[in-house]
């Protein structure tokens, strides 16, 4: 027992003694074996240059550096990872045993700190030849007072100085620099505490920046500095255009009009919500939420969106057409598919009210718009339109190059009026249109797709009324135009109207192309070029009544799509005009000779040719799109029927 009691009193000497040595002599000697410690396991240098010593404290060691520096590797722009007048530090012993530094506490007195990343990758703040390997220094909360924080980054084209500053709330920063190439300025103001790791305190920040175009706008907190593990703060987002911030945070947006937004944004572990957001897009609202979750290959983005007033000027960019074109009127602006690979996407669309050009009757838009593994499709697309709806299905291959391109649409009872609401022939029409359009091609635009595209295309209608006059009109029977005028318009029969086309290589080439009514047969053949956008179509009039006046003669549709050309055929209009007047000389009662018409026009065979094109029309939800040889095949049998 007395042994017991004099070893107990000797350890109890050795550490009172250990302890006053510490408390009147300090640290001071252990400052070259700690430099010359640190350097051989780091390779850098580490200088304490002002005193070393402890501080009280009841719960773990705390130790305070004086004037001092932590040199950067060899490769580093600057000579130092960090500077400061002073680091207090508290210690957890037990993480020692384990070889892990645990500092519950760090506090840093006017702390210069460099963070350098080299175009290799290689990061000034690993001290381990393993970049990937966990860092064995844990740092739970640090706090200063005044400082400087600069990071340079040539892989990811960052530089960025900070100043900080301690007032009585919190710290106050500034930064300017550049973010992934844009220019880049933020200021704002946090709590006094960084929670960096091992800490569920929220650390509260309130700040504003701008990258580029993108501006930011933050309130609420953090929680664990690195890792972003915890975030709770109202968000404010605008800019010219989202396809920017791809540059910001890696993932892909598309190119859009300027946007503003605000709303609440939450981060769970992998789970990051932007919710119960509203904004504008141009003049387009828009309202819902995003869901990302970034613990996949790559992050998955979730959404229901929805507007109230969607202005398809603000799609054009989406599409294209905000790029004006030296000729052509079709989108040509390239669509960029390496981009896709950075998301997958799921997110629903819905719009109660289009604001369109008065040429293009769009009621209202509903879509699911997927993304997976480079492919995007639109699934279901829905249009409400001239009062029916155009329903189907869009497919872009990205993992292809040029881009593979399907698109399978369905017209249902679309109203002619309506659906021309600019076309004097259809303005006083009635009757319903339907049909399909199939079409599959390769290119990385809109245009480019549609210059390579092969399948079909076909409307139809069956029944409806159209005015008298027009027909007549069309026809230029000049007899049926006085009568009409003496007797009044009316509205006359449609039999049925037909646009069939099978496309091969960009070119719409017709089967079948029939404007039939009880008084006039319009007929026609040609083709049209979606490769360099021109027209080439012949309309062939057919009265069904006798004339005594009659100019009928063909109309030919020639030009582009943006510059349109239509003419009748003015050699055969000299041609009766002149033999109106050569016989004339002989008897002016001859003179109506060459301008009589005995109408033969007949009936086209409207069952039939509706027949197919209904069925093509229920196929097209059911099958991949067709093919141009489908299209080719029906060229014959349409054009016979049409006669």
């Amino acid at each position: 027992m007395r042994i017991l009691k004099w070893t107990a009193g000797i350890v109890v000497l050795l550490v009172a003694g250990a302890f006053l040595t510490v408390a009147f002599i300090g640290l001071n000697p252990l400052r070259g074996p700690i430099s010359r410690v640190t350097e051989a396991k780091t390779g850098r240098e580490l200088l304490i240059q002002g005193n070393l010593k402890p501080v009280w404290s009841w719960v773990h060691p705390r130790i305070r550096a004086e004037r001092i520096s932590f040199a950067n590797p060899p490769w580093a722009k600057e000579k130092y990872l960090i500077t400061a007048d002073a680091v207090e530090i508290t210690l957890s012993v037990l993480p020692l045993f384990a070889g892990r530094v645990v500092l519950p506490e760090v506090h840093l007195e006017k702390p210069v700190v460099d963070l350098e990343q080299d175009a290799e990758g290689r990061k000034s703040w690993v001290l381990s030849d393993q970049p990937k390997k966990e860092s064995r220094v844990h740092i739970h909360r640090l706090t200063l007072d005044h400082g400087q924080l600069m990071y340079d980054d040539a892989v990811a084209d960052v530089s960025l100085r900070a100043d900080l500053a301690t007032d009585q709330t919190g710290i106050g920063f500034a930064a300017k620099g550049k973010y992934h190439g844009l220019p880049a300025a933020a200021s704002g103001h946090g709590g006094p505490v960084l929670a960096l790791r091992g800490n569920n305190e929220p650390f509260p920040l309130k700040g504003e920046a701008k990258i580029g175009d993108t501006a930011i706008k933050v309130d609420g907190t953090i929680t664990e500095i690195v890792g972003l593990a915890g975030i709770d703060m109202a968000i404010q987002l605008s800019g010219k255009s989202m396809d920017e911030l791809y540059k910001i945070i890696h993932v892909a947006f598309p190119t859009t009009s300027a946007y503003t937004t605000s709303g609440h944004l939450v981060r769970q572990e992998n789970m990051v919500r932007y919710e119960k957001f509203t904004g504008k897009v141009g003049e387009s609202d828009l309202a819902g939420t995003f869901e990302f979750d970034t613990g996949g290959v790559r992050p998955l983005m979730k959404g229901d969106l929805h507007s109230k007033l969607l202005d398809l000027a603000d799609l054009g960019p989406v599409v294209g057409t905000h790029q004006p074109r030296k000729s052509g009127v079709l989108p040509d602006a390239p669509f960029d598919a390496k981009r896709w690979k950075s998301v997958d996407a799921d997110v629903k669309l819905r719009a109660g009210t289009l604001r369109r050009p008065e040429q293009l009757p769009l009621d209202d838009l509903s879509t699911r718009i997927r993304m997976q593994d480079a492919v995007l499709s639109l699934d279901p697309l829905e249009f409400g339109t001239a009062g029916g709806k155009l329903a189907g299905t869009i497919k872009l291959d990205g993992r292809q190059d040029p881009i593979k391109g399907d698109a399978r649409i369905r017209a249902h009872t679309l109203q002619l009026s309506k659906l021309f609401p600019t076309v004097k022939v259809t303005q006083a029409s009635a009757g319903n249109l339907s049909g399909a359009i199939e079409l599959a091609g390769t290119g990385n635009s809109v245009a480019r797709l549609l210059g390579s595209s092969n399948g079909t295309v076909g409307l139809y209608m069956e029944g409806g009324r159209v005015s008298e006059l027009i027909m007549q009109m069309a026809a230029i029977d000049l007899w049926g135009i006085t009568r009409v005028k003496l007797r009044g318009d009316r509205q006359v029969a449609i039999r049925c109207v037909v646009g069939d086309f099978g496309v091969k290589d960009g070119i719409m080439e017709t089967n079948a192309l029939v404007f039939d009514t009880e008084v006039v047969n319009i007929s026609g053949l040609g083709r049209i070029n979606l490769k360099t956008e021109e027209l080439d179509l012949t309309l062939v009039p057919e009265p069904k009544d006798p004339s005594l006046a009659s100019l009928r003669t063909p109309l030919y549709i020639r030009g582009t799509f943006s510059k349109p050309k239509v003419a009748p055929d003015m050699k055969q209009i000299a041609a009766k005009g002149l033999g109106a007047a050569a016989m004339a000389i002989i008897n002016p009662l001859l003179a109506v000779i060459p301008l009589l018409n005995e109408g033969e026009g007949k009936d086209s065979d409207c069952g039939a040719l509706i027949a197919e094109l209904s069925s093509q029309a229920k196929s097209a939800a059911a099958k991949p799109p067709g093919s141009a040889s489908a299209g080719a095949s029906r060229q014959a049998q349409g054009a016979a029927r049409a006669k």
